[in-house]
């Protein structure tokens, strides 16, 4: 199940397919599937995919509750 999340700290990360570089920034929303326990994740924007360390997604990250609304 995807999981929505929302950037509260800029990070940048690398497309999976094209190598390209890209910044995140505050306030975007980013995708990622939920439940999943390895040291990687890939997370999904404006249907382009990227891999990012775990610990950058729990620090630069927050989760989306259903409502949109960022878990405190």
């Amino acid at each position: 199940m995807m999981q929505d999340f929302d950037v509260v700290h800029p990070f940048k990360a690398a497309n999976v397919f094209s190598g390209r570089e890209r910044e995140f920034k505050s306030g975007e929303i980013v995708s990622s599937e939920s439940g999943l326990n390895s040291e990687t994740v890939t997370i999904e924007i404006e249907n382009s995919f990227f891999v990012i360390e775990r610990s950058t997604l729990d620090a630069c990250c927050k989760r989306r509750t259903d409502g949109g609304v960022p878990l405190v």
